[in-house]
């Protein structure tokens, strides 16, 4: 081979040589500028505290529909108002619609002013008149049917966010009935005070159900005749939507 000819082969050499590191270094700049796509999972997505949908829980500006009955299967004259020959033989049926709108809350209680329409109040046993002979009071008893509303009311639920909801509540309002309450010059016209605590379980997110006692007071104002007292324990239940 001639001098030339190992010059030129040299050459060539040297030539494949330089390609090929400079096609290696290539590769793996471009596995350095083009990394592997790994997937990920999409996070769990959490309670958005603004749309009003983190589960049992109420927040401010909360619109409660719903709807309750209640009875009474006795009076009571524990705080006076009827005699005890008065307060016998009485039973007392309500229901009621109701709405709710909560004025504040935070993680622990929420306050709400509430209002209850009431269709129908029956009274069993009201007194349309009396007969006294010696000693003896025989009474004349009759059942009467009244609607009204509490447009006054208060109700602080306990454990904001948990499934159960303890509550109490205070209520004032009025009814009309169709004959005098709770005696027979007591007039038509009764003005209602309440106050009762119970739970308020809920059912879904947004649904819940009612259960509690109310003290339950019925009485005329000095408006007429016998300002005399109806009261009663009334247990209850109801069924509530919040918007």
């Amino acid at each position: 081979m001639t001098r030339y000819n190992r010059v030129t082969c040299a050459f060539l050499f040297l030539m494949v040589l330089t390609f090929s590191s400079s096609a290696q270094v290539s590769d793996s700049a471009t596995s350095v500028l083009h990394p592997i796509a790994v997937p990920v999972s999409d996070p769990l997505p959490l309670p958005d505290a603004t749309s009003g949908n983190i589960p049992y829980t109420l927040k401010r500006g909360d619109n409660e529909f719903g709807f309750w009955g209640g009875v009474s299967f006795k009076a009571t004259t524990i705080f006076a108002g009827l005699h005890k020959d008065e307060a016998s033989d009485r039973k007392f049926v309500v229901a009621a619609l109701r709405y709710g709108r909560t004025l504040a809350a935070n993680d622990s209680v929420a306050l709400q002013y509430t209002l209850a329409l009431i269709p129908l109040a029956v009274a069993t046993g009201v007194i349309v008149s009396r007969t006294t002979v010696g000693s003896v009071t025989t009474f004349r008893r009759e059942t009467a049917y009244g609607a009204g509303l509490t447009p006054a009311a208060l109700q602080l639920d306990f454990a904001n966010g948990s499934k159960v909801h303890p509550f109490i509540h205070v209520n004032g309002g009025l009814l009309i009935f169709n004959k005098p309450v709770p005696i027979e010059d007591s007039g038509k016209f009764a003005f209602v005070g309440e106050a009762g605590t119970g739970v308020r379980i809920f059912t879904s997110d947004r649904r819940a159900l009612s259960l509690g006692v109310r003290f339950h007071h019925i009485s005329n104002g000095n408006t007429s005749g016998s300002n005399r007292g109806l009261n009663q324990f009334i247990f209850y239940a109801g069924f509530s939507v919040f918007k």
